[in-house]
């Protein structure tokens, strides 16, 4: 495809078609569902016209895939050949072959690492829509970025971090740690931990990453919860400056609801709050700055893996930069 078509395909895009792309970009692959929530669709009926449509032109990529036991998931979106182009054009970087972008579909449909993106995407999405047709009144998500990009801003293993901002101004930056077992048990969890920047030692301090970035460990079951409070409690003692607060699902029954609700137990440096708290009092309980000043342009971000299992939809190892 020539310049002058991804430019016309570009062209024809909203506003909307452009967020979605961004999302994508940024996160790899959401279902419909989720990109109906995300992108501001009125329904999901509504959602699949539209993301059919780019498929069609192929600006987005999609694939159902294996559900265990048998059959398929939903739908999944993907960048597409133009919609990759149209990403790396606006970006002024080379887009890689078509071939490549396949192979790389096929590994994150059909791989571990979908399972991975799908526990850490159901968890962001799921604290959006827990404050959906309540406006005014519980905030919104207003930064999410994904592992890739933590790991390459401050060398940390995560399952996500995001900035949550109430309607009185008040923010709330967290890094997100999910037990899932098997995929992460809990020693795996607890060196997650350990890789973030702890206020009480200077030497693990990172440019852009605010002493009060609270570390949210949801986790799968409330016997997790106390194997992993026992864990974190024992490792880091009691000297750490890390504001940290876990969670379990069996709290937030019915779900999503739950997330904003008092089911988070305070360690760390919010240990001296009693009991569980809301996500709003953990915000007051710590002072809140957003962490914006260390986090990468894209184009630098997307040249952080090299390695071929990564998901990545173009290279730009043509514009001077040399990947890692």
């Amino acid at each position: 495809m020539t310049a002058a078509a991804v430019a016309a395909a570009g062209g024809r895009l909203t506003d909307r078609d452009r967020r979605i792309l961004a999302l994508l970009d940024e996160h790899f692959t959401f279902t419909t569902s989720q990109l109906a929530l995300l992108a501001g669709f009125g329904s999901v009926i509504t959602a699949q016209h539209r993301l059919a449509a780019l498929h069609a032109r192929g600006v987005l990529h999609r694939d159902r895939p294996f559900r265990p036991g048998g059959g398929s998931f939903e739908w999944h979106w993907m960048l597409g050949p133009i919609g990759a182009r149209i990403v790396a054009a606006e970006r002024g970087v080379s887009p890689i072959k078509p071939a490549k972008v396949a192979t790389r579909w096929r590994k994150l449909f059909h791989g571990w690492r979908w399972d991975e993106l799908h526990a850490q995407h159901a968890w962001f999405c799921a604290l959006i829509a827990a404050v959906r047709g309540e406006p005014g009144t519980g905030g919104e998500l207003v930064a999410w970025r994904s592992p890739w990009r933590v790991s390459r801003t401050w060398k940390a293993t995560t399952d996500g971090y995001g900035v949550w901002r109430y309607p009185d101004g008040r923010e709330l930056a967290f890094v997100l740690l999910l037990d899932d077992p098997p995929r992460v048990g809990v020693t795996e969890l607890r060196d997650r931990l350990t890789s973030l920047p702890d206020p009480a030692i200077p030497f693990t301090r990172r440019d852009g990453y605010g002493e009060d970035t609270v570390t949210l460990v949801w986790c799968a079951t409330l016997r997790r919860e106390q194997i992993i409070r026992h864990a974190i409690t024992t490792h880091l003692g009691g000297s750490t400056g890390m504001p940290i607060a876990l969670a379990c699902a069996e709290y937030t029954e019915p779900a999503p609801a739950g997330l904003h609700d008092r089911v988070w137990l305070p360690l760390g440096s919010l240990r001296r709050a009693s009991g569980r708290l809301t996500l709003s009092e953990i915000t007051d309980a710590v002072p809140v700055t957003a962490p914006t000043a260390g986090e990468p342009e894209p184009a630098d971000y997307w040249t952080e893996v090299a390695d071929d299992d990564d998901v990545i939809l173009y290279d730009d190892t043509d514009d001077g930069r040399q990947v890692a």
